[in-house]
């Protein structure tokens, strides 16, 4: 049975139900449709069936309906057509920390995110943005970022008027998308201060070069990510740019998450995912090295890890035909200090052997 329907009015199919669409592209409503389409079905036969499990309510044009994510039930939208809503990845793997982040979200839960380099801090907010169909503004705290860009600034426009143009943080606020802060261990402290406004339970901000009040959206969501936890840089990983961040707006933060790297199983599924080509007894190999080597730097013996993010980008390499010593160099040893190439090159050697010698297949 199919889950489509055809619109009579300009041929285009639109998933499960018309209405969505007869309102946003036609300005038309039902009921004026049916009366002059009688014939022609609203909805397809399981639609209702599927408003009632999902409890689907509309709200401002938009239908809202319940969706399982990482195991949280979440209240996603359908139909909603925004530039900033992110494209959905089926590679991206669900791990048990993603449910605490989602669970936030949901909840409106101000959300810390911290982890190492590569581990999918980023993408995780991206895809639950994707699933449910809500704007994500994602924003870089690198340090040059500044606070005329974040709040906003005067400027003079196109008819010579001195006007007050808002910055990345009240439009976040007033149009209701989630606001994806990386990099905040990295963070120009006068940003921190006034982030600390809008952290407070029903936090305002009140923007002092015009007076403004401004309250947030009740879709707006904020959430941080950062490679520390703001205490500074244990593992000296991340120690150059990185801040020691004011315990009391750490503490303003509903919650925190630690986001690791992969096991081993699903670090492997996600290399298939991407790079269905390469062998997967290759891929095995190649994370097993990896797990060594996070190992070797826990304990002290490395200065760095080689994260999930250089293992796709290896095999990247090795899936366009690259031979693994030259995809290795140019992913992994070429941007490591030189004090940690061998160790890395050796490993790699031990777990790949003759594999790694093997010429691809022309």
């Amino acid at each position: 049975m199919s889950d489509s329907l055809t619109c009579p009015l300009c041929g285009q199919k639109e998933r499960f139900t018309l209405v969505n669409h007869l309102r946003t592209a036609h300005n038309t409503e039902p009921a004026a449709f049916a009366a002059k389409f009688p014939e022609q079905a609203l909805h397809v036969a399981e639609f209702n069936a599927f408003m009632q499990e999902h409890d689907v309510q509309r709200s401002d044009g938009v239908l809202h309906y319940q969706l399982d994510i990482a195991g949280i039930r979440m209240t996603a939208r359908y139909g909603v057509r925004h530039s900033l809503v992110p494209k959905p990845d089926s590679t991206f793997v669900w791990t048990e920390p993603c449910k605490d982040v989602a669970e936030a979200i949901e909840h409106n839960e101000r959300v810390f995110i911290h982890g190492p380099s590569g581990t999918g801090k980023s993408s995780l907010v991206r895809q639950i943005g994707a699933l449910t169909q809500r704007p994500v503004r994602r924003v870089s705290l690198n340090g040059e970022t500044s606070v005329a860009d974040f709040v906003g600034h005067w400027t003079v426009n196109e008819k010579k008027e001195t006007v007050f143009v808002k910055g990345i943080l009240p439009q976040a606020l007033e149009e209701g998308h989630i606001l994806q802060l990386d990099e905040v261990d990295a963070m120009q402290p006068e940003v921190g201060f006034i982030l600390q406004q809008v952290l407070e339970p029903n936090g305002h901000l009140l923007l002092t070069d015009t007076g403004e009040d401004i309250a947030p959206h009740e879709a707006f969501r904020l959430v941080a990510t950062a490679n520390t936890l703001g205490f500074g840089s244990d593992s000296g990983l991340y120690a150059s740019g990185t801040h020691v961040l004011n315990f009391s707006w750490l503490d303003r933060w509903d919650v925190v998450v630690h986001m690791d790297f992969l096991p081993a199983k699903q670090e492997i599924e996600l290399l298939r995912a991407r790079h269905a080509s390469l062998n997967k007894d290759l891929l095995k190999r190649i994370v097993k090295a990896a797990g060594d080597l996070r190992k070797a730097h826990a304990e002290e013996q490395l200065t760095t890890v080689v994260s999930t993010r250089r293992l796709l980008a290896l095999c990247a390499r090795l899936e366009r035909g690259n031979d693994f010593t030259r995809a290795l160099t140019v992913c992994v040893l070429n941007k490591v200090p030189a004090e940690d190439v061998k160790v890395i090159q050796e490993t790699f050697d031990h777990h790949l052997g003759p594999i790694a010698q093997q010429k691809p297949a022309a």
